[in-house]
């Protein structure tokens, strides 16, 4: 009972402490950590695999590479200004800023979670981008 308990606690810990940008992981394994979500899986003009889902903050896109069939690339479209701000409050607390729209997370392994908010001029909204790589 107690090694559920523990890894209840530390799968809810990671979720709320990193978001939802499970980089590295496959198809099966991110629909496995959020069992409750509604996926749709779709593909870009280009033929790149993606996944999508609604979160607390926002809707989250993952895009997986097409040679190991794991995501690489993760973006969120805030549902609303609240749940942005909220956002942006919580990488504040919890993240290295960088800028004014950038942060850095140190993840446990020695692994680095660059996040940018970005705003698309065509589309009038923005959105958090995650990756491995700058």
């Amino acid at each position: 009972m107690k090694t559920i308990i523990l890894s209840v606690l530390l799968t809810l810990a990671y979720i709320i402490s990193f978001g939802q940008a499970h980089l590295g992981l496959s198809e099966s394994e991110i629909k496995s950590l959020h069992p409750d979500n509604v996926w749709t899986r779709n593909s870009t003009n280009k033929g790149i695999k993606y996944i999508v889902s609604d979160f607390f903050y926002g809707t989250f896109a993952y895009y997986f590479d097409s040679e190991s069939s794991l995501s690489d690339w993760v973006i969120q479209i805030p549902f609303n200004n609240i749940k942005l701000n909220g956002q942006v409050e919580e990488y504040n607390k919890k993240y290295v800023i960088t800028s004014d729209t950038t942060w850095t997370a140190y993840l446990d392994g020695g692994t680095r979670l660059y996040i940018s908010l970005l705003y698309d001029e065509d589309n009038k909204n923005s959105y958090f981008s995650y990756s491995d790589t700058k």
